[in-house]
């Protein structure tokens, strides 16, 4: 094989690669997922400090639990109906359920990556970046399995390319139910 196909099939391969993962995480979804999470951090923020503020209670207990499902509840909200809109093959109720059962993964996912970071590796002693890091790898692990198992829409066959549509196929003709 002479050098200018074997530069040629490099080139092919890293097309095919940078082709799935745009598709894995188009710029627009992934930047609205970054900005429902940030939403979802404050909404859980602002109920804990209202309830610090107002009740007379231990904000460890309930009042923590509950201001962790206000900002589940704001994030499963807008990431089904604006960041992953699709036609889903699911209901609500089972998407919502696999939804909170994705972040109960990601958080275990992201405390271990924590205790790896801070207490063994790269950034020991340094909870900031601990932290950081593993909040990053358990948001890209929480964008896969959403993306791909919970807000999972119907595949329009007649694409071609087994892109999912919203609600029109190109044309504007509706999709039809199965």
């Amino acid at each position: 094989m002479s050098e200018n196909e074997q530069q040629g099939n490099t080139d092919e391969k890293e097309e095919g690669m940078a082709r799935k993962a745009l598709h894995m995480f188009p710029p627009g979804v992934l930047w609205k997922f970054i900005l429902v999470g940030l939403l979802g951090f404050f909404t859980q923020y602002f109920v804990l400090t209202y309830i610090d503020k107002t009740l007379d209670v231990d904000i460890t207990t309930w009042p923590f639990w509950l201001s962790v499902e206000a900002g589940i509840i704001v994030t499963f909200v807008l990431n089904d109906q604006w960041v992953f809109k699709t036609d889903y093959e699911n209901t609500i109720w089972i998407r919502f359920l696999s939804y909170e059962g994705t972040l109960f993964i990601g958080a275990v996912f992201q405390w271990i990556i924590f205790i790896v970071f801070y207490g063994y590796f790269l950034f020991v002693g340094n909870r900031f970046w601990a932290n950081a890091w593993a909040v990053f790898f358990a948001t890209i692990w929480n964008y896969i399995i959403m993306k791909r198992f919970i807000f999972k829409g119907e595949k329009d066959e007649n694409s071609g390319d087994g892109r999912r549509r919203i609600g029109k196929r190109p044309g504007g003709a509706p999709l039809e139910k199965e």
